[in-house]
């Protein structure tokens, strides 16, 4: 009899340690989940804030080069190591317009004097790549007269000058290097366009 009350008690201390064990599993894996979760937003935040992330194009500015609508990668960090160069074409946040990125081409860097004349761009007193759409100006705006970008200024068009609001007017003016927040380097969808932006 005292043999079979202690195998009896044997058994109820193994299924109580065997139930205290699941708990304790289950325990770590909700833990864990928790853990994976937690990383992975803060992995995703950091991504989305200081890396890449994808963008939308707003209206025709841009046009040939991108259309309405066309999903972009912006590279936020091209600029924390690397320069900003002559026709990048960069994504830019206008003080005041937090929620929204203006997509420009950037053809002024700082220090240079630029003007429009008889419909060209001129740059340090040379005319510009015609290999540009921008290649012929019907609106000069203040490039009417030559102009000298001070230090940190750029001067960016839109590929699609005869429908776009650029540096060429007052309202928009030069931009100022804390405001350009990455380059635009390419283009997710449409399909039939994905790959890189020049």
């Amino acid at each position: 009899m005292k043999k079979r009350k202690g195998s009896a008690q044997f058994t109820l201390g193994k299924k109580k340690t065997s139930e205290e064990k699941k708990r304790k599993s289950l325990g770590r894996r909700i833990i864990n989940t928790f853990i994976i979760v937690f990383a992975a937003l803060v992995l995703g935040f950091g991504t989305i804030e200081f890396c890449v992330q994808s963008i939308f194009m707003t209206g025709p500015s841009m046009e040939s080069t991108i259309s309405d609508n066309d999903e972009l990668v912006l590279n936020k960090l091209a600029y924390k190591f690397g320069r900003i160069k002559r026709y990048d074409i960069v994504a830019i946040k206008k003080i005041g317009s937090e929620d929204y990125y203006d997509i420009k081409r950037v053809v002024g860097l700082p220090g240079d004097t630029i003007s429009v004349v008889a419909g060209r761009l001129v740059i340090n007193g040379k005319h510009t790549n015609d290999d540009f759409s921008f290649s012929y100006i019907n609106s000069p705006g203040v490039l009417d007269k030559t102009i000298e970008l001070g230090e940190e200024e750029y001067f960016v068009l839109g590929d699609n000058t005869s429908n776009s609001e650029d540096s060429r007017f007052v309202n928009y003016g030069n931009v100022q290097k804390s405001e350009i927040k990455g380059k635009v380097g390419y283009c997710i969808l449409p399909k039939e366009k994905r790959g890189k932006v020049k």
